[in-house]
C-alpha cells in the first residue's frame, strides 16, 4: 500500500515522496524521529547514554579501568565488548566477547528495565537493526 499512497501524495502536489521499503517498525527500531498520540510510553531511545567505547585496535592497557567498553568500528558498528578487569597488552578485538546482546530503540523501556533487573543486568546496547551503536540503557539499581 504504501507505493500507491507515496505515488497518491505527489499527484496531490507534495513532494517528494519516498517510499520507505523497511517500514514503520524497521524506522522505529532505527530511533528515527516519530509522532505519537501518546507520549506515555518511553522507549529505549529516550533514556540512551553514551558508553565507554573503543576501536579494535585499542590495547587493552588504554581501556578505562573498572567499567565495561564496546569496541565499535568507524562505523560505530558494535563488534563486541571488553568486560572490566581485562589484563594484558592485547588488542580489545583479541579480548572482546563477540556479538554483545542489544535491543532496538524503539523497545519499550519499563519492560526492559524490568529485565535487567530480573536478570542482573547492568546495561543494555542499543542499537539499529543494521547493528549502528545508538548508546546504552543504565539500570537505575546498578
Amino acid at each position: 500500500m504504501s507505493p500507491r499512497a507515496a505515488w497518491r501524495l505527489e499527484r496531490l502536489g507534495f513532494g517528494p515522496v519516498y517510499d520507505y521499503v523497511g517500514g514503520k517498525i524497521d524506522w522505529m527500531a532505527a530511533g528515527l524521529p516519530t509522532v505519537r498520540a501518546s507520549t506515555n510510553e518511553r522507549r529505549a531511545i529516550d533514556v540512551v547514554v553514551e558508553p565507554a567505547t573503543c576501536g579494535p585496535e585499542t590495547l587493552v592497557a588504554d581501556l578505562p579501568s573498572g567499567q565495561d567498553v564496546l569496541v565499535i568500528n568507524d562505523e560505530r558498528i558494535v563488534l563486541g565488548r571488553v568486560r572490566a578487569g581485562a589484563t594484558g597488552g592485547a588488542a580489545a578485538e583479541d579480548v572482546m566477547q563477540p556479538g554483545p546482546t542489544t535491543v532496538r530503540a524503539n523497545e519499550p523501556v519499563d519492560p526492559l528495565l524490568n529485565r535487567m533487573t530480573k536478570r542482573n543486568v547492568a546495561e543494555m546496547i542499543v542499537t539499529t537493526p543494521e547493528g549502528r551503536l545508538l548508546g546504552a540503557v543504565r539500570s537505575p539499581s546498578k
